[in-house]
């Protein structure tokens, strides 16, 4: 995971950049999850009460989180922030767990189409079925990597349209 800290109208201080090391590196425990991380400490001196306010932003795979905290003491507000972070990606992560697995095999196919700015693209399933797919689905792979002719294994659940890949994943893994 790449990580940038990042301090406005203050520096910021190494037992902070610790504890935002220490906490974000044990949010890896989620494999293929978090890709970017960046973590900015906001001093305004001008407010009468030491308005001092974090932002952690994290870019998962087929998502972006942003937490926002502010209080009077920014190690408080750094705490408060992190753990927030936590729960967002546990949640996230939880999120992703919804499928049930049918057992067997899952369908296999190809990349067929990528509509690269809607965000979405189909599989060729077989000869004349063709599976829409959001970057969303995408499940340890990031959207950017996607290309035609990629063969995937995808999980199928019923969309307002029709059937739709739940979870795409490069073949072979699991």
């Amino acid at each position: 995971m790449q990580l940038d800290i990042e301090g406005r109208n203050m520096e910021v201080h190494p037992r902070w950049r610790g504890l935002i090391e220490r906490k974000l590196t044990k949010l890896e425990r989620y494999p293929n999850e978090i890709t970017h991380a960046r973590v900015t400490i906001t001093h305004n001196p001008h407010h009468h009460l030491g308005d001092n306010r974090v932002q952690i932003v994290l870019s998962l795979s087929g998502r972006t989180l942003t937490v926002k905290k502010s209080g009077a003491e920014v190690s408080d507000v750094l705490r408060v922030a992190l753990s927030a972070a936590e729960r967002e990606v546990g949640t996230y992560h939880q999120s992703r767990k919804r499928f049930v697995k049918e057992p067997g095999p899952r369908p296999m196919g190809t990349i067929a189409r990528v509509f690269r700015t809607k965000g979405y693209g189909f599989i060729q399933a077989d000869r004349d079925r063709q599976i829409y797919f959001h970057r969303n689905a995408l499940d340890g792979l990031s959207f950017d990597d996607v290309s035609k002719g990629m063969a995937v294994a995808f999980e199928l659940e019923e969309g307002e349209k029709g059937s739709q890949a739940a979870r795409v994943f490069l073949a072979g893994r699991r």
